[in-house]
């Protein structure tokens, strides 16, 4: 695996057009990745890596969040750029961009340019989440192929529980020190769009089994539940379907088999 620095990428504009000896992505052919946080596209990733599938791997979804549209917005708002490590509140920034440029994160990768040297010849970037973006993908980049990674909401939560990752952190509401926990899950926004009760009674037992704080188990539904209101990835897949080439674009639940032979359909399906 080649990861892709940023000495490499020239993030190109009408005031600053790319260098020559750069090419634009959208004249390449990537692999896109689709999926929301926690379908197992960093396990892929890696499981590509152990099995030294020659692979160039682009600036990932949240670099790109970072440099090119939150960066921008802060600028916006006079703000020096600054890091946001706040998911609830980034998703408020890419839906501000989103607003503005059709396609969100597909509109910033859109702007990205190149330097050639040492690009292995399959070139993967992870990722996008919902159908603007994977429908302005389509309109983007022309040669593009993609791995659309899905699980249900139950098992992505279970994985951002465990992974400890700095970025599945929100701001939310304590709960009254008077109110159960299952009670504050219910008052998240829009949360029974998302989970049922008895799927909220099971996530309510993981704290009292001591298998996670309440705390946590709060942000974490928090951030699965705004995710879901601002990218539909089930009608990204079926958007792939009717419309992309079937052998550009593969499908498959990550729930439903190892990552072993997640990767391995994968590798078989990007050699082809």
């Amino acid at each position: 695996m080649h990861h892709l620095s940023w000495d490499q990428v020239h993030i190109s504009s009408a005031r600053e057009p790319r260098p020559a000896n750069y090419y634009l992505l959208t004249e390449l052919a990537p692999v896109v990745m689709v999926g929301l946080t926690g379908v197992g596209k960093t396990t892929l990733i890696n499981q590509l890596s152990a099995r030294n599938v020659p692979f160039t791997l682009l600036p990932n979804r949240r670099e790109i969040a970072n440099r090119v549209i939150i960066a921008l917005l802060q600028r916006e708002d006079g703000q020096a750029p600054h890091p946001i490590t706040d998911r609830l509140a980034r998703f408020e920034y890419t839906a501000r961009y989103r607003a503005r440029f059709p396609g969100g994160l597909a509109h910033a990768l859109s702007q990205l340019a190149i330097y050639p040297a040492k690009l292995e010849s399959i070139l993967i970037f992870d990722g996008l989440r919902g159908l603007d973006e994977v429908e302005q993908a389509t309109v983007f980049f022309s040669q593009a192929r993609f791995v659309v990674l899905d699980a249900p909401d139950t098992v992505r939560l279970k994985r951002l529980l465990n992974r400890n990752d700095v970025f599945d952190t929100a701001k939310t509401q304590p709960a009254p020190a008077n109110q159960n926990l299952l009670s504050a899950l219910n008052n998240i926004p829009d949360v029974e769009s998302v989970f049922s009760q008895e799927q909220l009674l099971q996530i309510a037992a993981l704290a009292d089994q001591g298998q996670s704080p309440g705390e946590d188990l709060l942000q974490k539904v928090s951030i699965i539940v705004k995710e879901r209101r601002n990218y539909d990835s089930d009608a990204a897949g079926a958007y792939l379907r009717q419309h992309w080439p079937p052998d550009r674009v593969l499908i498959i639940d990550t729930a439903s088999q190892p990552a072993e032979d997640v990767a391995q359909q994968v590798v078989g399906w990007v050699k082809d």
